[in-house]
């Protein structure tokens, strides 16, 4: 007591007082922030025009971040991971405790799943290589305590590319396609006083993943629909090797397909992705997704990224078609072929109608990859499968197999549209072109069938086929024609009515052109029909 006496004849502060007081305890207390603003109020009274001079000035020599220097900076657990409490509205910031200039910001408190970059401080959590949404940090609204901003770069997530060093550094980030030599997606950290809140993002819409069981069993198949939740960081980790591995919870929304044969659903998935940056690469990537959870019920299943066609399991039963009840599952088929095993062939694949097969599990197909027209199926046990024979055999035909000839199974790929099919284009009824198809590459993809039936009680089978062939357009008008390579998608409609040995292609609707002049016709609203010649 003497002690803090005598410091305070001397002139002292009373605020530096009761910190030395305190000294013993620091240690095990987090620091109070209510001493430290008592002991800066005095450099609140400095003029701002003049301790702000020059901050803002942009840095253009920058040099990026090395795994290596993360890898050698341990930081305390708060530094790394500061968190607003219960109630917070801002958060104060000190560089010091990033091993940085120890300049102090006092900021908005961001969202949970957000990540700080201000001035020198930049949350350590940010690193290159992972994919970011970034905004600038608004004050709080007073009445309702909302943020209202607008994220930067469209509002997209973009991968982090390089963070500069020194007082204002530059946040580039991956450049558009278009202006890969004038990249505009940058930033400098100290251009915003309340700095920029980044949000990780680890997958998008359009992602597909291979779902498995509780035995590493390949179940089905996942995509991705829409992002139910903002991604939440919950580790960061520098491996020994200079890799940088990150783990993230989900919450999204995904199309989910079986391959035990129930249907497909829409079902809302949680789960925590391991997403993997290894050093020397440019960009992270998910490496698999643990303790995922469909819907309500299903848990502990395992998401791998991609779709592999060989773990693809289909199961089908004889006693669904009203034949011998037999169970087959058939592993490696795509999506759209159909199954033939044993004793099943599946009731869509119908004589008059053009196939291509191919056998379970290869990448070759039959009969060199022709797409051969289906002559009859026989009955019994094993069902012979006989094929139009070829020109030079027609005596002693060799296109036929049994449908027990293959022990894993076949697909059937079914094919509408043949190269040097030719069409006339028609719109409203006026003839305006032509176009000859010479590229089918694409698999054609069955969506409808359906039997129709006539007064007299003939049926007459129909299908809905989608299409998607490259072809050589030309289009005609008043004055002048126009010729183009471009690829047609469509839906075309096959029938075969009764007493027709041959499906006849009646029509390609719902055509799509990859060409500038696709939104002519929409703007007109004119619909394209493609009839064969």
């Amino acid at each position: 007591m003497a002690a803090a006496m005598e410091l305070q004849d001397q002139g002292v502060s009373p605020s530096l007082i009761r910190l030395w007081s305190r000294r013993m305890t620091l240690a095990g207390e987090e620091l109070d922030l209510g001493l430290l603003d008592d002991l800066y109020n005095q450099a609140e009274d400095i003029d701002e025009s003049v301790a702000k001079s020059g901050r803002c000035s942009p840095c253009f020599q920058y040099h990026q971040v090395c795994e290596s220097d993360l890898s050698d900076v341990e930081l305390p657990e708060e530094a790394v991971a500061p968190r607003k409490l219960r109630g917070e509205v801002h958060l104060c910031l000190d560089g010091a405790m990033v091993r940085d200039v120890p300049a102090r910001y006092t900021v908005p408190a961001p969202l949970e799943h957000e990540f700080l970059a201000v001035g020198v401080w930049l949350d350590p959590r940010i690193a290159p290589g992972f994919r970011y949404r970034v905004r600038p940090v608004q004050e709080q609204d007073q009445c309702n305590g909302l943020m209202k901003s607008s994220h930067f770069f469209g509002g997209r997530a973009l991968t982090l590319q390089s963070i500069g060093r020194g007082y204002a550094r530059r946040v580039t980030f991956q450049p558009d396609t278009d202006h890969l030599n004038d990249n505009a997606n940058f930033f400098w950290t100290d251009s915003w006083p309340l700095g920029f809140a980044f949000e990780l993002v680890v997958t998008a819409v359009g992602d597909k993943f291979t779902l498995l069981d509780a035995n590493h069993i390949p179940a089905g198949t996942l995509e991705i629909l829409e992002n139910m939740a903002s991604q939440e960081e919950m580790s960061h980790v520098v491996l020994p090797g200079g890799s940088v591995e990150k783990t993230v919870k989900l919450r999204i929304l995904c199309k989910v397909e079986w391959f035990d044969g129930r249907n497909a659903e829409v079902a809302p998935v949680s789960g925590v992705a391991m997403v993997v940056k290894p050093r020397g690469e440019s960009a992270a990537s998910v490496s698999r997704v643990t303790k995922v959870s469909i819907g309500a019920q299903k848990r502990g299943y395992i998401l791998t990224p991609g779709v592999n066609d060989k773990c693809r399991r289909v199961t089908v039963r004889g006693r669904a078609i009203g034949d011998i009840p037999t169970q087959y599952t058939v592993t490696g088929l795509d999506a759209y072929e159909m199954p033939v095993i044993g004793t099943y062939v599946d009731p869509r694949i119908l004589p008059g109608f053009h196939y291509r097969v191919r056998p379970a599990g290869s990448k070759r197909h039959l009969f060199d990859g022709r797409p051969l027209k289906l002559a009859s199926i026989g009955a019994g046990y094993g069902k012979r499968l006989t094929f139009a024979p070829d020109e030079n055999a027609l005596n002693t035909p060799t296109n036929y197999f049994w449908s027990d000839s293959y022990p894993d199974g076949l697909g059937f790929e079914p094919r509408a549209v043949m190269v040097g099919m030719k069409f006339e284009i028609f719109t409203g009824g006026q003839n305006i072109g032509e176009a000859t198809v010479f590229r089918t590459d694409l698999p054609q993809v069955e969506v409808k069938q359906e039997v129709v039936r006539d007064e007299e009680g003939r049926a007459t089978a129909v299908k809905h086929i989608l299409v998607d062939v490259t072809c050589h357009v030309r289009l005609r008008t008043e004055t002048r024609e126009h010729a183009e390579d471009m690829r047609v998608s469509g839906t075309a409609v096959a029938e075969r009515g009764p007493g027709q040995p041959c499906a006849v292609l009646r029509r390609v609707q719902d055509i799509g052109l990859d060409s500038q002049l696709n939104v002519l016709f929409l703007a007109r609203q004119a619909e394209l029909v493609f009839l064969p010649l």
